[in-house]
Order: structure tokens, then sequence, then C-alpha cells
């Protein structure tokens, strides 16, 4: 498969060196013969802006630099976060609404997903926490302003 855009299936866009990335949706699993970078670019430009630009806003809305979460997608408030830079080949972007739990394992950490299926990340515990505490605080920033356009 050449393509993919990220929807509220999509639960994590897994980058690889040979830039061919791994999507794991709730009830299937791809492999794409793009990389990371490529489909959150082209997911995010499908829902009419690009990576770059949701990039910019949401450095903007959380006063940080790096390991930014982004707005995929609005009407659903589509949150992906990467577990390290976005510019590494392998780097991983997971659904911040697709995260049942987290728990330790060995020297990384071990996503449950809501469907409690598992992925063991390349992370610790505690930088998982931090990407998670990030893209809820992006997210919190966003309903709050679809709230007062509601309202006014």
């Amino acid at each position: 498969m050449k393509k993919y855009e990220i929807n509220k299936e999509t639960f994590a866009v897994v980058g690889k060196e040979d830039e061919k990335t791994r999507i794991i949706e709730k009830n299937e699993e791809y492999l794409i013969d793009s990389g990371a970078y490529q489909i959150m670019d082209e997911s995010c430009c499908y829902y009419g802006s690009s990576y770059y630009g949701r990039l910019k806003a949401a450095k903007k809305m959380l006063n940080c630099s790096y390991k930014i979460p982004i707005l995929v997608e609005e009407s659903s408030c589509l949150i992906f976060f990467p577990i390290k830079s976005s510019l590494l080949k392998d780097c991983c972007w997971i659904n911040l609404n697709s995260i049942k739990k987290i728990e330790k394992y060995k020297d990384k950490s071990l996503i449950v997903f809501i469907n409690d299926r598992k992925m063991a990340v390349p992370v610790s515990k505690m930088v998982l926490k931090n990407q998670i505490a990030r893209a809820t605080m992006l997210q919190a920033i966003i309903l709050k302003r679809m709230n007062a356009k509601k309202i006014a």
C-alpha cells in the first residue's frame, strides 16, 4: 500500500529505517511504502492543513520546541504525539485517544491500547508520560477554544 490517511481507527504510525511505515489500527495492521513523516504530512493535508502548519501552531500553543504533539484532524480532536524526534526515520507516533494505560516493560514501556492490544516502545515510562501530558495539554487547549467558539 502506498497511501494512507490517518483516521479515528489509527492507533500508531511506526516509522521504520527502510522508509516504510507500520500502521496499527484498532482491528488491522498495514505496511505502507512511505515514511512516517510523509504519512503525517499527507494526513494533515487531507484534513486541511500541513504537518508544518500543525507543528507551528502546537509549538505556539504549548510553548515548547521538541517532540511536539500535533492535531491531525479537528472535528474528532485527533492528536498524535511522537515518542522520539520526529526527524528520525524510525519515529513512532501514537494516537492520544487510543491509550488505555502504560506499563514499565524491561528497559522500555508497554502501551496498552483501548482494545487491550499491546505495543512495546523503546523509551522509558517517564518519557512516555511526559509526551502524554503534552498531548493532553494540547487537547485541553483545543477543546477549550472549540467550546469558546460555540458559546460566542
